[in-house]
């Protein structure tokens, strides 16, 4: 991948941040390309200009001055509910915290159009230079860049949690989505990937197998739908789910309910609800609870 240019132009910098280590991208609900948006090069070590609108105990956020008024009101926005939703994350952690502070927040145009297709992304899983986009068509979204940035957190406390959920893999990117769809249900609208999963003609298991991918739409629907069967079909909370973490889902399982084979009983109940070689009609990553 080429990596984006950097410029020692800094006249929107309000505050000194030293470039960070720079490893391959992950890359949350992209639909665009990372590498194909950023050819303008950043102020203060980041791929985009920015303005610093506001910091917290934790954050500091910024927006492209590129956005005007939707770019200063989303991080104004982004600044009332990022401690809020921190808390929450570390909480689904079992009390943890960012082992690097602040995170920054980079709101830019990841997707040009304004519709939201360039998801969010940071350079590798305990980067805490957080790039989300920002949703202006049909009219601002403020919930959307929430919901990718509380992606994108979730991502960096699973490489602090280190027990094997993995940003970069099938298993971590599911987690990254179904935490993020919990504090934000109405925004994965358009990302949702469980039937990607269902319609394909084999439905293969990636409860037991991690695909070492987080861009895999295949994976990833199978891991958010098993995700939901533990938290919506089977009781468990996430705080219970996060904690029992692990390098496949089936050890997750086995954590939690001390039952060996957790891919039987899961694909068995979707093939009766979802036959096998029929479109499934999901619209969402949840269509639990299923009898």
């Amino acid at each position: 991948m080429v990596k984006p240019k950097l410029t020692k132009d800094r006249s929107y910098a309000k505050l000194a941040v030293p470039p960070r280590q720079r490893r391959g991208r992950a890359h949350i609900f992209g639909v665009t390309h990372a590498g194909q948006r950023t050819s303008l090069g950043g102020k203060m070590g980041f791929d985009y200009p920015v303005t610093q609108e506001g910091a917290t105990a934790n954050f500091v956020v910024y927006y492209d001055p590129a956005l005007g008024p939707n770019g200063k009101s989303c991080a104004d926005g982004v600044l009332a509910t990022c401690e809020n939703d921190y808390a929450q994350i570390s909480t689904w952690f079992g009390g943890i915290a960012s082992p690097t502070l602040p995170v920054n927040i980079i709101i830019a145009a990841l997707d040009p159009s304004g519709q939201g297709g360039g998801g969010a992304y940071h350079y590798g899983c305990s980067a805490v230079d957080l790039y989300c986009d920002l949703k202006s068509v049909p009219s601002l979204d403020i919930d959307y860049t929430r919901m990718l940035l509380v992606a994108e957190l979730v991502e960096v406390f699973e490489a602090a949690q280190a027990v094997g959920w993995n940003c970069g893999a099938s298993n971590g990117e599911g987690l990254s989505r179904v935490l993020a769809t919990a504090l934000y249900p109405t925004e994965l609208d358009g990302y949702t990937t469980a039937a990607a999963w269902l319609d394909t003609p084999d439905r293969p298991d990636f409860v037991n197998n991690t695909n070492p991918t987080d861009t895999d739409p295949v994976s990833n629907g199978c891991s958010v739908l098993f995700l939901n069967y533990l938290n919506t079909q089977l009781g468990f909370g996430w705080d219970q789910i996060v904690q029992a973490g692990a390098p496949t889902l089936a050890q997750v399982y086995t954590t939690l309910t001390g039952n060996a084979d957790g891919w039987t009983p899961f694909r068995q109940q979707l093939d009766n609800n979802f036959p096998l070689g029929t479109p499934s009609g999901v619209t969402t990553d949840n269509p639990y609870p299923l009898p």
